[in-house]
C-alpha cells in the first residue's frame, strides 16, 4: 500500500487515481509548496527493466521542456530507493475517452473546439521538436472548465532524421489510433500525431472508431490499406468542411496530410466559424499539389544510333572524302524550302497573337457578381470561365466580416464590365472578436444572461455532478477567453445534482433481523430504527416494515423494521377493569392476514 507514504521526503501520497501499462498515478501533496500534485510511479515489475526505466525518464525529459496550457506540466523527477517517479500537475477532471463513452456522440462544434485545443498543444510540442506518438482520448484530460490537457509523453520521440518506428517496445501506442507509418514501422514525424488526432476527431463526431478488428494486426492493416466510412454517412449533422478536415488529417500518405498542427488549427477555426474548407486528395496542406515521385532512369541510346559496338557514329565532315549523291542534294533543297515556310508561319502566328492580345477590341460585357463575404479563392472560382481578374487591393480589420473574406469590391456588384476586367477587393483581417467570459460556478440564469449580454446564444446541457450544486455551471464550451463573433453559440453544462438512483424496497416480512439487514444492504438501502411488536409471526422475525415491498425509493434510504415478540397474552382482563385500548403511538401488529398482504408501518423515530 502506497497511501500515506512519503516519497522523496516531500510528497505525501493521498490516494491512487489511475493506472497505465507502465506506471501508477497517485494524488499526492507537496509538503514544501503545500499543493496537490500527481505522482507517477513506475510499476514494481518494471523497476529492474532498464528499457522501461529509460523510457520512463525519457517522458520526463520530453514533457519537462514543454510549458503550454494544453499540456500537463512536469514539476519534478526523482528516485526514492527503488521507486522512480515523476511529479506532474494535478488536474481534476475526466479523460476524453470517459467523456466520449458517456456522451456517445459529441456535438460537432464542441468537438472542433476540443480538437483545436489539442492542435494548440501539439503545435507547441512539435516546435520543440517532440512527437507525442500516442495521441488518443485516454491521454487527454478535460478539466471542469472545459480545458483539454495532453498527458503521457511516455513514448514521445525527439524529431530527427532517424525517427523510425519499430516493433516491440517502440510500438506502444493504441493500435486504434495508429498512423499507417507506425503500423508498418516506417518514418514518423509531426504528421503522425496529426493522423492520430484525425482518428480521435472521427470518434468524437461519430461515436465510433474508423477501424475495428478481432486482432491488433487486423486493425493495423486497415490503417494501411482501407479507407474509413465517411463521417457524414454516420452523422449527417456535421458540416462537409469538418469531414474534409478529418479526411485530410487521416490521409494514408504523410505528404497529403496537414503540413503542421498550425495549419490544421487554422482550418478548424474556419470550420467553427462556418467558412468552407475544401480538401483535394491530391493536395498536401490545401496548397501544394502532390506529385508522385518518379524514379530517375539512365536513358541509353539504341544500337542503331550508337553503332554495333555501342559507340556513336562520327558525323561526316563538310569537306569529307565522300561526295553527296543527287538524292541527298535534293533532300537538302527540300529542307531549305521547308525551313523558310516554317519561318513565315511563325511570323504570321506572332502577328495574330499580337492583334488579339493588344489590338483587338475588348470582350463582351458581363454582369459582375457579388463577391462580398466570399474568400478570394471562391470569387476566382466563380469567374473562372471569364478573364476577370481578382486583385487584393488591401486588408483591413472588420467586426462584421469573417477573417479572409471580401468586405468590398470595385467595380461594385451587378455592374456591367468587360469579361477581361480587373476587380479590386478589400479582404477582412477579422476583428478583435468577443472574448468568452468565465461561466463556471455561476448560477444557470446568471450565466445565460452574461452570454446574451454579449449578443451570443446560450445552449444549456444538463449533467449530473457530485460536487457542483444543482443549477450551477460545471463547465463551458468554448473555454474562457476564446474569441467568438456575434450570434455564436456558447454551450454551458449545468449541474442537475447528484445522480440519485431509485431502488425497490425488498420484502422483509418473516426474515430474521440479520437476514433483513442483509436484504436491505443488497438492495442499496439501510436500516433505521429496530423495535419489537406483538405479532402472530415467529418471535424474532420481521413483523412490520416502514415502507412496503416493491415501492421504489432513493438509494441509501433508511427502512424501519419491527421484530415479532410473539402473540399477545390470551388471559382475559379482570372483570372490574375496563378493556384496555391500544396507545395511539403503538406499532401496528400483523394479524392473520392472507399470505398476499404485506403489512407496513409508518416511520417512527429511533427512540420510539
Amino acid at each position: 500500500m502506497m497511501t500515506g507514504k512519503l516519497i522523496g521526503n516531500r510528497y505525501e501520497i493521498i490516494e491512487e487515481v489511475g493506472k497505465g501499462g507502465m506506471a501508477v498515478v497517485y494524488k499526492a501533496k507537496c509538503l514544501m509548496l503545500n499543493r496537490y500534485v500527481a505522482l507517477k510511479v513506475l510499476r514494481p515489475e518494471f523497476r529492474e527493466d532498464k528499457d522501461f526505466i529509460h523510457r520512463f525518464k525519457a517522458e520526463a525529459q520530453s514533457a519537462g521542456s514543454l510549458s503550454h496550457p494544453n499540456i500537463v506540466s512536469i514539476y519534478d523527477v526523482g528516485q526514492d530507493g527503488d521507486i522512480d517517479y515523476i511529479v506532474m500537475e494535478y488536474v481534476e477532471g475526466v479523460t476524453l475517452k470517459q467523456y466520449i463513452d458517456a456522451k456517445g456522440i459529441i456535438p460537432w462544434k464542441e468537438a472542433v473546439d476540443y480538437a483545436a485545443q489539442i492542435c494548440s498543444g501539439l503545435e507547441h510540442a512539435h516546435k520543440k521538436g517532440i512527437i507525442h506518438k500516442d495521441i488518443k482520448p485516454h491521454n487527454i484530460i478535460i478539466t471542469r472548465e472545459g480545458t483539454l490537457k495532453i498527458t503521457d509523453f511516455g513514448i514521445a520521440k525527439v524529431m530527427s532524421t532517424s525517427t523510425i518506428t519499430t516493433g516491440g517496445p517502440a510500438a506502444m501506442g493504441s493500435v486504434h489510433y495508429f498512423s499507417p507509418e507506425q503500423a508498418r514501422g516506417g518514418y514518423i514525424d509531426a504528421k503522425t500525431d496529426i493522423y492520430s488526432l484525425g482518428v480521435l476527431m472521427y470518434e468524437m463526431v461519430t461515436g465510433r472508431l474508423p477501424f475495428e478488428g478481432d486482432t491488433a494486426v487486423a486493425i493495423a492493416m486497415q490503417h494501411i490499406e482501407k479507407e474509413p466510412t465517411p463521417p457524414r454517412q454516420l452523422n449527417p449533422e456535421i458540416p462537409q468542411s469538418l469531414e474534409n478536415v478529418i479526411s485530410c488529417a487521416m490521409s494514408k500518405e504523410q505528404s497529403r496530410r496537414y503540413e503542421s498542427a498550425t495549419k490544421m488549427m487554422i482550418d478548424l477555426k474556419k470550420v467553427y466559424l462556418g467558412t468552407p474548407v475544401a480538401f483535394d486528395p491530391r493536395v498536401s496542406d490545401g496548397e501544394t499539389m502532390y506529385v508522385p515521385k518518379v524514379e530517375a532512369r539512365n536513358h541509353v541510346l539504341p544500337d542503331e544510333i550508337l553503332g554495333h559496338e555501342g559507340r556513336q557514329l562520327p558525323q561526316q565532315e563538310k569537306n569529307g572524302k565522300k561526295q553527296k549523291t543527287p538524292q541527298q542534294k535534293k533532300k537538302d533543297r527540300i529542307g531549305v524550302i521547308a525551313g523558310i515556310g516554317t519561318g513565315i508561319g511563325v511570323v504570321v502566328l506572332l502577328g495574330v497573337l499580337f492583334y488579339f492580345f493588344f489590338l483587338a477590341p475588348s470582350g463582351a460585357d458581363v454582369e459582375l457578381p457579388d463577391f462580398r463575404n466570399m474568400t478570394v479563392e471562391e470569387a476566382q472560382e466563380l469567374v473562372k470561365n471569364t478573364k476577370i481578374e481578382i486583385v487584393v487591393e488591401r486588408e483591413e480589420e472588420s467586426e462584421e466580416v469573417d477573417e479572409g473574406k471580401i468586405i468590398s469590391q470595385n467595380p461594385t456588384p451587378n455592374k456591367k464590365v468587360k469579361d477581361n476586367a480587373k476587380v479590386k477587393v478589400v479582404v477582412s483581417l477579422g476583428g478583435e472578436g468577443i472574448a468568452v467570459p468565465d461561466l463556471v460556478n455561476h448560477k444557470d440564469s446568471d450565466a445565460q444572461e452574461m452570454i446574451r449580454d454579449l449578443e451570443l446564444v446560450p445552449n444549456v446541457v444538463s449533467e449530473t455532478s457530485d460536487s457542483i450544486p444543482s443549477g450551477y455551471v460545471i463547465r463551458q464550451s468554448p473555454s474562457e477567453g476564446t474569441k467568438c463573433k456575434k450570434g455564436d453559440t456558447i454551450t454551458i453544462y449545468v449541474s442537475s445534482g447528484k445522480d440519485e438512483k431509485m431502488v425497490a424496497v425488498p420484502n422483509l416480512l418473516g426474515k430474521t433481523e440479520e437476514e433483513a439487514k442483509a436484504a436491505l444492504l443488497d438492495a442499496g438501502l439501510t436500516w433505521g430504527s429496530i423495535g419489537t411488536v406483538e405479532s402472530s409471526r415467529q418471535k424474532g422475525t420481521v413483523a412490520a416494515q416502514s415502507i412496503r415491498a416493491g415501492v421504489e425509493v432513493k438509494e441509501k434510504t433508511s427502512i424501519d423494521i419491527r421484530l415479532s415478540s410473539g402473540p399477545a397474552a390470551t388471559e382475559p382482563p379482570a372483570a372490574t377493569e375496563p378493556p384496555q385500548t391500544p396507545k395511539p403511538t403503538q406499532m401496528p401488529v400483523e394479524t392473520q392476514a392472507p399470505a398476499t398482504e404485506r403489512p407496513t408501518i409508518k416511520p417512527v423515530s429511533p427512540n420510539a
